[in-house]
């Protein structure tokens, strides 16, 4: 047997039990770090699902058995909790008998948007106060666990692992639910599908698999190489790169033109001073493949500066949805693709107070990482100057002012800066010289709201900007852009404009923010074609509830 393969089968086995000690290991850790984070989540979900119990007096309702009008209104408030959570089932239940383990019954239930846009009626889909829970729900264990809780008037969150026929495996949180004299009268529950857990773990060992896989080629290739270059391959380098050097002299090849394939001996010995003196023919050809190493890989690191300033950019922006995932009277989202590595235009959106929210949309002059910087830099003025409770008009001042101090560059940056005031809807906004905000009224169409614009941030010192108002009622939906959109251009050279976007907006009007601004980047992606883009292209959307 040669060295080479006896290195091959070595390899292979270190590598076979290495991948399976990690696996085991890893599956263990994963699944536990995995477990952990869906039990927080579910208690989470479960918290604010008890706190609104408690206001609309739910335990009241499950021991007088009944559904007055405050019922579907606690119902609205879980369907919410579900529409904004990850959970398969939001739901109530008590024992009619608390000594009979299979009285169990539904006192309410919750479903998300999606569920009830099935178009079945509601009595199919609710389930009412008094309706017995289906046969094989639950398994006996989990009962039992149920009715000890009740019996025992828990009052802390408490969760366990249970299957059934119908619904799997599944993690259930639940906790007591009280009336006003103190009795335990129930459970509110909350769970999620933990079958993703298997599919997870699943995919983690097919992903350890195939790094083993490939690490396990490479060191055997690399192994290879190594037999191949101390023994066979030295002798093998040396004639080819001198029979090629040669032809290239019988052809009566430019010196410039010259190429010589270095055979890299450094074994020692006769070996190394034969191809030292082969290569002593091309020394000027050397140096030449020095310097093009040289430039490519500064070309290289430029390339990973920029994907770093991308990296870094992106951060810089919003990009965990839902932000706020307490608050439920709005529903918020925004993207942002540059047109190159990094671009100029940004978006932010931030809480001012717990009854305020800034929302910013700006462009940049300029491309490229100096746009990159000034887009940095402006944003961390607006917001600091936004934090400090000022009016739309006095920050965009503000924020002029100082970038005017010392801006050689005499860059400019658009901003539209407007402040909810989220318990009323009302918008105080002010204009510097950035497109028409779009609004759609709850039954209404998308529309521009052509506001009047004032002098852009950076073109001069001194400038005075005027807000405005809007108000936002519930369903109402504001949508906040950079030219970049309606200036997207296809191969005829021809602009998507205004027109496109409000059809685009229009043609998805009942849509989530989320939803919304993918149909619309889908609508200009289809416009433009292969043409390329010279601008950023950046959209938010936020819809009141």
């Amino acid at each position: 047997m040669s060295i080479k393969t006896k290195t091959v089968i070595a390899t292979i086995l270190f590598m076979s039990i290495l991948t399976a000690a990690i696996a085991v290991i890893g599956y263990k850790l994963y699944h536990d770090s995995l477990m952990r984070n869906y039990i927080t989540y579910t208690d989470t979900v479960l918290e604010y699902s008890y706190r609104s119990s408690v206001r609309h007096s739910f335990g009241d309702m499950i021991a007088d058995r009944e559904m007055p009008p405050d019922y579907e209104v606690f119902r609205e408030e879980l369907n919410q909790i579900k529409d904004s959570s990850d959970i398969e089932y939001l739901y109530a239940i008590y024992f009619e008998d608390i000594d009979e383990l299979h009285s169990l019954h539904y006192a309410i239930n919750a479903k998300n948007q999606k569920e009830l846009s099935s178009g079945k009626p509601l009595s199919e889909i609710y389930s009412y106060m008094g309706k017995p829970c289906e046969e094989g729900s639950f398994e006996d264990d989990t009962l039992k666990t149920l009715q000890q809780a009740v019996k025992n008037r828990n009052t802390e969150n408490a969760s366990l692992e249970g299957y059934s026929d119908e619904y799997g495996h599944m993690l259930n949180g639940y906790r007591v639910i009280y009336d006003s004299n103190d009795n335990a009268v129930g459970l509110i529950c909350v769970e999620i599908d933990i079958n993703r857990i298997n599919a997870e773990i699943h995919k983690y060992l097919l992903t350890v698999i195939l790094i083993a896989v490939i690490l396990t080629t490479v060191i055997i290739l690399l192994s290879t190489l190594n037999t191949r270059y101390y023994l066979i391959g030295p002798i093998v380098r040396i004639t080819k790169s001198s029979d090629l050097f040669l032809k290239q002299l019988q052809d009566n090849t430019d010196p410039d033109m010259l190429e010589y394939e270095d055979a890299h001996v450094n074994t020692g010995g006769e070996l190394s001073l034969l191809a030292i003196n082969v290569k002593s023919l091309a020394d000027g050809v050397a140096s030449y493949m020095t310097n093009l190493r040289a430039v490519t890989a500064e070309k290289e690191r430029i390339g990973t500066e920029l994907e770093l300033a991308k990296k870094i950019q992106a951060s810089m922006l919003p990009n965990i949805f839902p932000p706020f995932p307490e608050r439920t009277e709005f529903d918020i989202y925004a993207t942002m693709t540059p047109a190159k590595e990094v671009g100029g235009d940004f978006y932010d959106f931030f809480l001012i107070d717990d009854n305020h929210l800034g929302l910013v949309m700006a462009d940049v002059s300029g491309k490229g990482v100096p746009a990159a910087l000034f887009m940095m830099a402006s944003k961390i003025l607006l917001k600091n100057y936004a934090m400090t409770g000022s009016s739309p008009s006095k920050v965009l001042e503000q924020t002029n002012a100082q970038i005017c101090k010392n801006n050689e560059q005499e860059m400019f940056v658009t901003v539209w800066f407007g402040i909810l005031e989220i318990s009323t809807g009302r918008i105080t906004a002010a204009n510097a010289g950035h497109e028409y905000p779009i609004i759609k009224k709850t039954d209404g169409d998308f529309e521009l709201f052509k506001d009047k614009h004032g002098f852009v941030v950076g073109g001069m010192d001194g400038m005075k900007y005027k807000d405005y108002e809007l108000i936002l009622e519930k369903g109402d939906v504001l949508f906040l852009y950079t030219d970049g959109v309606a200036e997207a251009t296809n191969v005829k050279n021809e602009l998507f404009g205004t027109d496109r976007l409000l059809t685009a907006l229009n043609n998805s009007k009942t849509a989530d923010p989320k939803v919304l601004l993918e149909n619309v980047k889908s609508a200009v992606d289809e416009f433009a074609g292969e043409a390329e883009q010279f601008d950023d292209l950046t959209m938010l959307g936020i819809i009141l509830k």
